[in-house]
């Protein structure tokens, strides 16, 4: 009888050291992995590539888009940016389908309106070494020098002053996330009162090698309940990448492929596609 005992004790003890086991990585693989692959990865010809991911600290789909610093021959794959040819805007759909289907197309700055019909890119805008706007807006613009390089200035920088330090192209949306791999503060964070908000982002981040990445995220229940900035730096921190700013989001959101939207509309139930000022484009090199 002793011996039975024993041998039921050295049981339950095993058990529970097993459960204990079970216990540690079930924690350990639900910590590790707050981001899933729901979707294969799509490319095209090697110079671009696309993936839908899961954050579930923050129970959102979001996309990651990797586009090269060069082509398969060594030549820049510019970013480019330009202006709506109408004065209501275009979707990004319909820039796309102008430009001959490049790339890559999305949507760059928030936007005013000058009369119910027309829309403008707010703050400073530069468009191939060129001033076209500038406005003073509380908000950080974004620089693009010839070879791709990303850069913020802050709001009072005026479009001159940033025309003098080798930038081609500019605009003004939001705020950097990330500068020289390091977070921003969060007084920068703060500049857009929604900052600490969940809502549906689009990201432009760069690598030190000059690769972009463009994190665009879901919300307001398409594709999940959005994103904070804190949200964003924390996914672009554990990827590694330099730099990377906040471009306008919400209903605008819009990343579009070799002409296919990948991103889910969400204005109007999820039926309507947004007008916007301007866009950041990447054509094919002939």
């Amino acid at each position: 009888m002793l011996e039975n005992l024993e041998i039921l004790s050295l049981v339950i003890m095993r058990v529970r050291n097993q459960l204990a086991i079970v216990g540690f990585l079930c924690i350990f693989l639900s910590c590790s992995t707050s981001k899933q692959l729901v979707s294969n990865t799509k490319s095209d010809e090697g110079v671009i590539r696309y993936e839908k991911k899961y954050d579930s600290i923050s129970d959102t789909y979001y996309y990651l888009t990797h586009i090269k610093h060069t082509d398969n021959n060594g030549k820049l794959l510019k970013l480019q940016h330009a202006h709506a040819q109408k004065s209501k805007g275009e979707t990004v759909v319909e820039f796309s389908q102008r430009m001959g289907n490049p790339i890559l197309a999305m949507n760059a700055s928030t936007m005013y309106r000058i009369s119910p019909d027309s829309i403008k890119p707010n703050g400073v805008q530069i468009i191939k070494g060129e001033i076209v706007q500038d406005k003073f807006k509380e908000a950080y613009a974004l620089g693009i020098k010839d070879n791709n390089e990303l850069i913020s200035y802050v709001p009072e920088k005026r479009a001159a002053a940033i025309l003098e330090e080798g930038v081609q192209d500019a605009l003004t949306a939001f705020m950097p996330l990330i500068e020289n791999y390091k977070p921003v503060h969060d007084s920068v964070l703060e500049i857009p009162k929604h900052g600490f908000e969940k809502h549906p982002r689009q990201v432009i981040a760069q690598f030190e090698n000059l690769d972009l990445l463009i994190l665009s995220c879901g919300g307001r229940t398409f594709d999940g309940t959005g994103m904070t900035a804190k949200d964003l730096i924390r996914i672009l921190k554990d990827i590694e990448v330099k730099f990377a700013y906040n471009l306008d989001g919400g209903g605008s959101v819009s990343t579009v492929i070799n002409g296919e939207r990948i991103t889910k509309k969400i204005d109007e139930n999820g039926t309507k596609d947004r007008l916007r000022p301007n866009f950041l484009y990447i054509l094919k090199n002939e």
